[in-house]
């Protein structure tokens, strides 16, 4: 029967966001993390907008990574701008 299914489903990121010690890296590790910024994720949102993420969103998007670093990491740097670009919409 329809109704016996719990279709409440929550997202990885709401459920990161729920811990109190969630850094910004560990979020941007998350697959889905453009979908609910685009999808404008309150929580998410509100994360991002602090004051500390907002300075290291702004740190990682204006500093070049270094060329030794990892591809995923390069990708990270690319998900800053868009993540920030989200939260000033």
């Amino acid at each position: 029967m329809f109704w016996k299914f719990d279709l409440n489903t929550t997202s990885h990121v709401d459920k990161l966001l729920d811990k109190e010690d969630v850094t910004l890296h560990e979020l941007m590790d998350e697959d889905d993390i453009l979908q609910e910024c685009k999808a404008q994720n309150r929580k998410l949102l509100d994360f991002l907008c602090q004051q500390h993420c907002m300075e290291e969103l702004v740190n990682l998007i204006t500093h070049e990574p270094p060329v030794d670093m990892d591809e995923k990491v390069h990708v990270i740097f690319s998900m800053c701008c868009i993540c920030k670009t989200c939260c000033f919409r």
